[in-house]
Formats: C-alpha cells, structure tokens, sequence
C-alpha cells in the first residue's frame, strides 16, 4: 500500500450553543407556582409552570427568574426553629401582600381556563420538595393561628417525603418562602396527583424554579471574556470583540482564534490541523494534530472520522502525544481504524464555545 495515495479531508467547523433566551425578573407582581394539567402528554400529565396574576400571563419554569429584593431581609429577634437563630439573618417573601415585594401563591385553580378543569383529579394533589441548589437553605411555612410556625418545607435538615405540601383542588393559597443568604436558587418541585378512574398517580417532571435573593454576587468573569478584555480593553463593540467577528480578516474567527491560543488582531499562519499517516506494525493509522490554548477551558474540541461526507460520523479520542508550547500544546489523536487504499477516510474537528 502506498500512502500518499489515500485522500484525506479534514475541515474546522464552529458549533456555538443556542443562547438561552433571557428570564422574564418578577419583582413585585402577584404571582403562583401553578399546577398544570397536560391532557396531550403522554407521559407527565401534570406540569409546574409560573403564573404572573397580574398581567394573566404563563411561563415555563424556565422563561422566568422571581427576586426576592433585598428588603425582604430581616434579622431574628429570637430563636424560630429551624428556621435560625437570634441574630441571624432570613430572607421572607411573607405570605400577605407587601407592595416592595413580590406576592407567591401556590395554585390549582382552573384560570387561564382549561389549566386544571374540575373533575379530572379526586382528592388533592402534593407538591413535593425534590432539591436546593443553592447557598443557603430553603423554608415553606405559614403561620398558625396560634403564633407558631407550620412549616411545610425545610432543606436545612435534608429533603425527606416529608417536605410536601397538600394543594386542594381549584384552591389558592399563600405560603411565607424563606432563604438564609442571598444568591441565586434552583428549587426544585414535583406535583402528583390521581386521576378519576386511574388506578396510579400521574406526576409532573422535577421542576426547578429560580429565586433570585438579593443582592447577587457579581458574576465571575469567565475565560473568553478574560481572553477578550486582554486583546481589546474596554472594547465592546461585538463587531470587533464577539466570537464571531474576524478582525485581523485571516479568515479565522475569534472563537478558533481563542481555542488555538492565535493572536486576533494579527493575521496567522496556517493554524490548519495536520494530518500524518503512520504505519504501527503491517497497519497504517491517520494521526491527526492540532493546537490547543490551554487556557481556553470554554472551548472544547472534538474530532470525528467518517467513511464518507454523509457520516456517519464517530469520535476519535485515542490520544498519541502531545506537545507543550507554553501557552498552547499540540495534540495529536490516532486513528484506531486502519486507512485502507480502496476506501476513503474523512475527519473533521468541531470547535465548540460552551459559554460565548
């Protein structure tokens, strides 16, 4: 077999992620955690949506963030199990109405029409505690008549079956939503309920809902936009500094210009992957060479090999060597699959930006 015969390609596409459209902030609306009742699902009849009472509009969970203002923070003035201590601070969205802030309810009401219709459910339905992640705790209480506390949901101490709350059908109630710092939360609800007729529950998926409790920490800088501060300071014009913008014109994006750890005001050399065809015993492998930025943890870089340009397409991941340069290195990936002369060989190299 004579190597230099087989022919192959090797391309540098850009894959960038889909951005996530913007949360609609709810700040001062009345709004509920609304349960949903999904007749064309298949599966997961039941949903937990958001409801924004004043202006008769539903989001999807995740469509909307709601803020807890930083007036919502208030200091114990003694003990409240398990909610803290004399002294500590809690952050309270309070189940009466305050105008600063924002009014949640919970709801299984049938408004907008058709989202939970009578008759469809017996009994109640149960909204569950699933998960926090966040940095601090969670708490769902409501005060009973006697001055103490009922509460339904409580992290602190774990997340059990127990940290549950009854929703009657068609009701709307209003709860007190604590937190023990400030930060962004994900909480995480699922609703199940029964059927008229049906013998098992229907559930909802894990819904996270986010709670934004002011005031945020600021936003860690990440390493494209370190990687862009350092070439064009105090430049924001996306035309110049964005990822797909190619100053220098040489052809090259700023995206591949991070990931290959190249100068983006200066055009470069051939910053092509290489291909070299190595023979490892009676076989021959392509061994496939490109430079990576070691800083550039935002850019991942995946190679595929296919028998023809319609695919299909597999990932290459045995790696042969690599090479330190300083601030980038040169990684080489074999091949495992033996080039053959009466077959043609492609790969390609996808450049992913996880965070543009």
């Amino acid at each position: 077999m004579n190597p230099t015969t087989v022919t192959v390609l090797l391309s540098a596409l850009l894959l960038g992620p889909a951005s996530a459209a913007e949360r609609v902030r709810l700040t001062v609306e009345h709004v509920d955690i609304k349960m949903v009742y999904q007749p064309d699902i298949e599966t997961n009849k039941l949903a937990v949506a958001v409801s924004d009472d004043d202006h008769r509009v539903l989001y999807r969970s995740n469509e909307v963030a709601l803020v807890v203002a930083e007036v919502a923070k208030l200091t114990l003035p003694a003990d409240y199990p398990p909610l803290g201590s004399a002294g500590e601070e809690l952050w309270i969205l309070p189940q009466t109405q305050n105008p600063a802030l924002l009014y949640l309810g919970l709801s299984s009401e049938n408004s907008p029409a058709g989202i939970m219709p009578p008759g469809v459910f017996t009994g109640q339905l149960t909204l569950r505690l699933v998960a926090v992640d966040g940095p601090g705790h969670f708490f769902l209480w409501q005060a009973d008549p006697f001055g103490g506390l009922d509460v339904r949901m409580n992290s602190r101490d774990g997340i059990t079956e127990f940290d549950q709350t009854p929703l009657a059908l068609g009701s709307h109630e209003h709860f007190n939503y604590g937190f023990t710092t400030n930060g962004v939360y994900q909480v995480v609800f699922q609703v199940e309920g029964r059927r008229a007729g049906v013998e098992t529950n229907d559930f909802s998926l894990p819904t996270p809902i986010r709670f934004e409790v002011e005031p945020l920490p600021p936003e860690p800088v990440r390493p494209f936009a370190q990687w862009q501060a350092a070439h064009w300071p105090g430049v924001s014009d996306e035309a110049i500094i964005g990822p797909e913008a190619d100053p220098d014109r040489d052809r090259r994006p700023n995206r591949l210009e991070y990931a290959y750890a190249f100068d983006p005001k200066t055009p470069d050399g051939d910053g092509t992957p290489k291909v070299a065809l190595v023979k490892r015993g009676t076989e021959w492998h392509a061994e496939i060479t490109f430079r990576r930025n070691k800083a550039a943890t935002e850019a991942v870089a995946r190679l595929e090999a296919a028998p023809s340009l319609l695919g299909p397409w597999t990932p290459i991941t045995n790696l042969a060597g690599s090479e330190d340069h300083g601030d980038y290195e040169l990684v080489t990936l074999r091949d495992t699959a033996p080039v053959e002369s009466t077959a043609a060989r492609f790969y390609r190299l996808l450049v992913e930006l996880t965070n543009p």
